[in-house]
């Protein structure tokens, strides 16, 4: 990955938590395993079981908009 940005982190209940976030990766490569890695690191790790992960290219040419050059 080349950068993360668009991180929502929020409570759905007393126990569940969800999150959102855009990662950036200069190429295609095995994009499933690696959705599937972050998702179990995210529970084992967290505790966080809902998770909406946007894999985007890293390019220049067609940067997200949610990501500003100003926002960290």
């Amino acid at each position: 990955m080349t950068d993360v940005h668009d991180l929502h982190i929020w409570g759905m209940s007393t126990t569940d938590v969800a999150l959102t976030v855009h990662l950036v990766r200069p190429t295609g490569d095995d994009d499933h395993g690696l959705l599937r890695s972050a998702c179990d690191t995210l529970e084992t790790r967290f505790g966080i079981a809902h998770a909406i992960l946007q894999v985007e290219r890293g390019s220049d040419v067609h940067a997200c908009r949610l990501a500003p050059s100003h926002v960290i």
